[in-house]
């Protein structure tokens, strides 16, 4: 199972708890970062801290920058949806790459009503 982390409380929380029962349901746990390169040292930050994690628990992880700027200029959308864009498809090659067949990602209620507001404004 691929396991998306960012860094944040969710995705970290989310992991742990996945590490915890890797074991007990008989699957093995690969981490996906990806730095948008949005926040400078914070996003480099970030992805020291995944790998850090991910050493101390001893599953494997894939690190990866990607220009979200450039894809948002390319493809003529907001800032949000381009980093979700490129957040989702690295996820998608990661996931192809190790042959796993599930993405766990780490969303709060807040996290989707956004995304549905974000939808019903843009029509």
């Amino acid at each position: 199972m691929l396991v998306a982390v960012s860094g944040g409380q969710d995705s970290v929380c989310l992991l742990h708890i996945l590490a915890g029962l890797q074991g007990e349901l008989g699957m093995k746990l690969h981490i996906a970062h990806l730095d948008h390169q949005l926040r400078g040292a914070e996003s480099a930050a970030d992805a020291q801290y995944v790998a850090d994690l991910a050493h101390r628990l001893g599953i494997p992880a894939t690190i990866e920058q990607r220009d979200v700027k450039a894809f948002k200029a390319r493809q003529h959308t907001s800032l949000e949806e381009a980093a979700r864009e490129v957040r989702y498809a690295f996820l998608a090659e990661v996931a192809r790459s190790i042959g796993a067949n599930r993405v766990a990602v780490g969303h709060t209620t807040d996290d989707h009503i956004e995304t549905i507001l974000m939808h019903l404004i843009r029509g």
